[in-house]
């Protein structure tokens, strides 16, 4: 069967609800649970799958004792209607706000240092000059982060600079960071500053999270400053629960700046001020965007634009100043 036969025979006979059953099942692996998660009765379910096998001309699922697994068919379909069902959520969505009111739409994923030092501080001003134009941002993991550019289910990246990006794709680096000492307004430190290497060596640590940048650059100062201080073995990526942390009990973490900024200017959190070889620079945070921007749509556009020169007014403040 070629590939035009086959486009021709899913254009004129499937239906978006049988592509929606199809990811449930592979996701649930079990088809009844699929048929009530989509609204169908189980008959309904079965002969939308048959038809679906139908148009395809192979069969979908293997049944085992514990449920169904895709077959090498279906697992190479599955990506390709996750990312159609992503783009029909999107359509959804952006259709929603026009109704709403909205003149256009930008959809952001963000990691944690970008989500707090670039794309939180910003908004305000965009939103003022650009009350038409609906936001949609989203936290997410360095990991994930091309393949939601990839399935188009976000229009830009806020993050540090990916080690590869594809051809189409451009790193716009706006937002200087570096590491922080910082700990709760009640650490005895606070008062002491600035803060050499022994009060660091004495003091105890929340550890980073382990699999990040900030885990191996803590373990990589402390051998450098020749310390081995004592640690609180609670580790984690929520920035409420290192405020929690920090503010019950005295305690010092090294981080990017810009994850804690937001709490840094609010006086919830202290930066100390420490040695440079404390504080060492860290790659910056920008926003992944196309490379041929006539692609975007106007808010898009308008975003970047924004956010470029929010950036050049807010160059990052010295050690233990806010």
């Amino acid at each position: 069967m070629t590939p035009s036969v086959l486009f021709g025979r899913l254009m004129a006979r499937a239906r978006l609800r049988h592509l929606q059953l199809l990811v449930r099942t592979a996701e649930l692996g079990n088809l009844q649970r699929a048929a009530t998660s989509v609204h169908m009765s189980q008959p309904g379910a079965t002969h939308a799958l048959g038809e679906l096998e139908t148009v395809l001309g192979a069969p979908l699922f293997e049944r085992h004792a514990r449920g169904m697994r895709p077959t090498p068919m279906a697992a190479a379909l599955l990506p390709l209607v996750r990312n159609a069902i992503a783009q029909l959520q999107a359509g959804a969505e952006a259709a929603a706000a026009v109704h709403a009111g909205a003149a256009g739409s930008v959809r952001v994923a963000a990691i944690g240092a970008a989500m707090s030092g670039l794309v939180a501080p910003l908004l305000p001003g965009f939103t003022v000059q650009h009350p038409d134009v609906a936001v949609d941002v989203r936290p997410a993991s360095a990991d994930e982060l091309l393949r939601l550019m990839e399935e188009r289910s976000v229009d830009l990246l806020a993050c540090r600079a990916p080690e590869q990006l594809p051809a189409d794709l451009e790193f716009l680096p706006l937002v200087q960071d570096r590491y922080a000492v910082v700990c709760g307004p009640q650490h005895p430190l606070v008062a002491a500053q600035p803060v050499g290497t022994a009060q660091l060596g004495t003091a105890t640590w929340l550890l980073p999270p382990p699999s990040g940048l900030a885990a191996r650059d803590f373990d990589r100062l402390c051998g450098l400053l020749g310390i081995a201080p004592p640690v609180c073995w609670v580790t984690g990526r929520a920035v409420l629960l290192t405020l929690a942390m920090l503010q019950q009990r005295e305690l010092l973490v090294l981080l990017p700046r810009n994850v804690v900024v937001q709490l840094l200017q609010a006086g919830l959190l202290v930066e100390l001020a420490c040695s440079a070889e404390m504080t060492p620079a860290m790659p910056p945070v920008g926003l992944v965007v196309p490379r041929d921007q006539a692609r975007c749509s106007a808010g898009v556009v308008q975003f970047i634009a924004h956010a470029q020169r929010w950036a050049q007014a807010h160059p990052l403040p010295a050690p233990g100043v806010d």
